[in-house]
């Protein structure tokens, strides 16, 4: 992918929360994570660190997320940055499917900028709290763990 490509798709990114907060009431989320990665080498890697979004009533979520870990033997950092669509937005007690998209940049072993796409089960999106789990591909096949923690505008109504 050339600079300008990558470029450009950082800027729609990067312009994502903008929209997101202007169709009305935000949930913020915060999180931890854990990503495994197998490149084209089949080397291993690992990071883990912090995660954000804005999200919608309605199920789009603009999320930004850091990690340090490894990458084979040697030390890597991984920031992420997505356009997520869950399908069952306010979910309580069940879980809820996503898929995301966005662009991701490594430094250290691995080193690059990749694209992201994958899908992912989300335990109880209508709810404070839950745990995430995804699988796609972004400078190899990417596996990640999360556990999101929610902050709802007044007047939320979850789904059960």
């Amino acid at each position: 992918m050339s600079r300008r490509r990558c470029a450009r798709l950082a800027l729609l990114l990067a312009a994502g929360p903008v929209p997101l907060a202007a169709q009305g009431p935000v949930i913020i989320e915060w999180g931890v994570h854990a990503t495994a990665t197998v490149g084209d080498s089949l080397r291993l890697g690992g990071i883990v660190g912090p995660r954000l979004a804005l999200r919608t009533p309605g199920g789009t979520r603009g999320a930004i997320s850091f990690g340090a870990g490894v990458q084979g033997d040697s030390a890597t950092a991984r920031a992420e940055g997505a356009v997520e669509y869950q399908l069952s937005s306010r979910a309580a007690g069940r879980v809820g499917v996503y898929f995301g998209g966005g662009l991701a940049g490594v430094v250290g072993a691995g080193r690059g900028g990749y694209l992201l796409l994958y899908v992912g089960l989300e335990r109880s999106p209508g709810l404070p709290s839950g745990w995430a789990i995804e699988a796609g591909i972004g400078g190899g096949f990417r596996v990640r763990a999360a556990y999101h923690w929610r902050h709802f505008p007044r007047g939320w109504r979850p789904q059960r």
